[in-house]
């Protein structure tokens, strides 16, 4: 992996941003920030896109039909609207943005889909939005993350900063209403929300080195032996006897 890191200014919460890892097969892009807000109000904010997408990447040119719809096969999507003859607004097209694959209210949104111009390409986009109240402290840790792989007809160093760039303005826009509080730190590996825990209760230990498989319960090999001994003792049936042809 090749890394290629930006950092950006983004809003008065302040906020780290990076393009994480890049390599020829995709790219990781993450932004964090620490704000004076509870979950549930940045998660409210979080699902009501409409507020804080910017129009200038959009399909439409509005941000006004821009909804999730925050369960399980949720589509992140935006409608195409016009004023009719009748002066109402009427839904004339949509784009399915993202869909989403885990919602925790207050906690974690995960959600699948090509931004942009990756739609056109043969790409897997995995996008996650998590939070966790900061311990000891008032606000909450916040992050989106974005993990891009497959075939792109793009070259990778130039479209990684650009899809970054974008997100940040998501990003900044997202949490623009909040002030910031405390610091972040300098590494964003030293937070990892959006990764394995998911989020979910107690962080995951940054000192603890295994990986999940190895955490996983090996069978007891002495049972194992002695089950097999039992089956390896078990007497077989007699093979039938062959009649030899006179």
């Amino acid at each position: 992996m090749i890394p290629v890191i930006i950092g950006l200014s983004l809003s008065p919460a302040t906020a780290r941003a990076e393009v994480k890892e890049s390599s020829a097969a995709g790219f990781v892009i993450i932004h964090s920030a620490e704000v004076d807000a509870a979950p549930a109000e940045i998660w409210a904010r979080l699902i009501s896109p409409k507020d804080w997408w910017n129009k200038a990447h959009s399909w439409s040119g509005s941000s006004d039909g821009f909804y999730i719809d925050a369960q399980a096969n949720g589509c992140f999507c935006e409608l195409f609207q016009e004023k009719g003859a009748d002066g109402k607004l009427k839904t004339v097209g949509s784009v399915e943005h993202m869909r989403v694959i885990f919602s925790q209210p207050g906690n974690v949104l995960r959600m699948q889909g090509a931004l942009g111009p990756l739609q056109s390409e043969a790409v897997t986009g995995t996008f996650t939005a998590a939070m966790s109240p900061n311990k000891g402290k008032t606000g909450t840790r916040l992050s989106f993350s974005y993990v891009v792989g497959g075939y792109m007809r793009y070259n990778v160093d130039e479209i990684a900063p650009a899809v970054d760039k974008v997100l940040a303005e998501q990003f900044a826009g997202l949490i623009k209403p909040f002030k910031a509080v405390g610091a972040i730190e300098d590494k964003a590996t030293n937070w990892s929300l959006d990764l394995d825990g998911l989020g979910i209760g107690e962080a995951k230990d940054q000192g603890d080195d295994k990986s999940v498989t190895d955490k996983m319960k090996k069978p007891d090999e002495k049972k194992i032996d002695a089950k097999d001994k039992v089956n390896d003792n078990k007497q077989k049936p007699a093979a039938s006897p062959v009649k030899k042809e006179r």
